[in-house]
């Protein structure tokens, strides 16, 4: 999202003329100037009110600028309301909420989205681009998901740290001053494309705006010092595709003990039970032992490695996806453990390549390198899984959902998203 200036123009403080204002309250902008957008809003006397995503103007984010001088390019993400609906500033039932914690929004409105997350209760929280509403003049609500549509994609990184971008993922030190460029703490970026990196480090590829004398776009960010929102475009996996999951129905209830008044016989224990013959031998690459399919991955475990290999149909392609998938198997079983030990269907793990094509995932889904698992929990809704999942996980991995199942890796970055469906 971003403004291109066509014209000459001065950006103000205020909506007003620029006779009316001083001199520190205004700033020449130049024709052909682009700056990227966090948000936009309409203003008084045909001004836009900019909120200016990576750059400062006298250490000043918010300006605004009169409409016949400039050109946005708004958000490629939509949100349509498709039933009159409240916008609520908790994922809550709306009796719950005091008045000025909610709002009315009719059946047919449009917004702009800067982002869109999963959140409890089947809402999505949506931080709106180009709307304040209620008393409160807020952007940020929460929706509940079958009320409205969102359509459109974009990846957003916002810095939380001064830091360095460097041209290589290595230590800042070991690189010249033209491989390394200043990024200031709250800055954000609109990315095409990001990907794990040697060294703690995240590859990324600006949308937008290319950063240093030679405008790059290509960059290493250190891992700690960002946090990535937005799901890629194309990312939909099993949408429409056979591997769609399912719900796990919930568990049948034992029947309560018939009454009786005539005391039964103790029964007799029962004999050891025999240990169930392991099945489906087969063989990882890099290790000389026999696996089976029927086996847990983790000794005394929850998933087995039928559940990690589509029942031996995917095979590791290398000793590190094998390791991958060890990492996240130790991962499923504190997460199992977190959501009260209730049943979980695993709908996809491991994928070659071809397979995650076939099932639309993302380019560089970590499915490929075997530490991410979409799984689907008994009783709860994916998008409550995201929620009490998601402080915990924090900057180990990335945490998504769509309204049928949730995603978890293991990357070693904060990343989040909603497929959007």
């Amino acid at each position: 999202m971003k403004v291109k200036v066509v014209s000459d123009t001065l950006f103000k403080l205020s909506p007003k003329l620029s006779g009316q204002l001083a001199d520190s309250e205004k700033i020449f902008v130049k024709n052909g100037t682009e700056f990227e957008l966090v948000s936009y809003t309409d203003a008084e006397g045909d001004h836009t009110r900019l909120v200016l995503a990576n750059k400062t103007l006298r250490n000043q984010r918010i300006w605004y600028a009169y409409n016949p001088d400039i050109e946005l390019d708004t958000s490629p993400v939509k949100l349509t309301v498709v039933s009159d609906t409240l916008f609520k500033q908790r994922p809550v039932l709306s009796t719950q909420l005091p008045d000025s914690d909610k709002v009315f929004v009719k059946n047919g409105t449009q917004f702009d989205l800067q982002s869109y997350l999963p959140a409890a209760g089947n809402h999505f929280k949506v931080a709106l681009a180009n709307k304040f509403l209620g008393e409160f003049n807020r952007n940020t609500w929460y929706a509940y998901q079958p009320d409205v549509r969102i359509s459109g994609s974009t990846i957003r990184l916002r810095v939380i740290s001064d830091t360095l971008f460097k041209l290589e993922p290595v230590l800042s030190g070991q690189l010249s001053a033209s491989e390394k460029i200043f990024v200031k703490n709250k800055t954000e970026f609109e990315l095409d494309s990001y990907r794990a990196a040697a060294g703690n480090h995240v590859q990324v590829s600006l949308a937008t705006t290319g950063l240093g004398d030679r405008n790059i776009k290509d960059w290493y960010a250190f891992a700690p010092d960002v946090l990535i929102e937005g799901n890629p475009p194309g990312n939909a996996p099993h949408k429409g595709s056979d591997d769609k999951p399912q719900p796990v129905p919930e568990p049948t209830p034992t029947p309560p003990p018939k009454d009786t008044s005539k005391p039964k016989p103790k029964p007799k224990p029962d004999p050891k039970p025999s240990k169930p013959v392991p099945t489906g031998p087969f063989r990882l690459p890099g290790f000389r032992s026999t696996f089976f399919l029927s086996e847990p991955i983790i000794p005394n475990g929850n998933f087995t490695w039928a559940e990690a290999t589509k029942n031996g149909s995917r095979i590791p392609v290398s000793r590190n996806v094998v390791y991958g998938i060890i990492r996240i198997a130790r991962v499923m079983e504190e997460v199992r453990s977190r959501l009260g030990d209730r049943p979980i269907r695993v709908n996809s793990w491991y994928r070659d390549p071809a397979s995650n094509r076939a099932v639309g995932g993302a380019r560089y889904s970590r499915h490929m390198s075997g530490d991410a698992i979409d799984f689907v929990v008994t009783g709860v809704h994916a998008y409550t899984v995201y929620d009490r999942l998601n402080r915990w996980w924090g900057s180990q991995g990335g945490l998504a959902s769509s309204s049928i199942f949730t995603h978890i890796d293991a990357r070693g970055y904060y990343a989040r998203w909603s497929y959007g469906y």
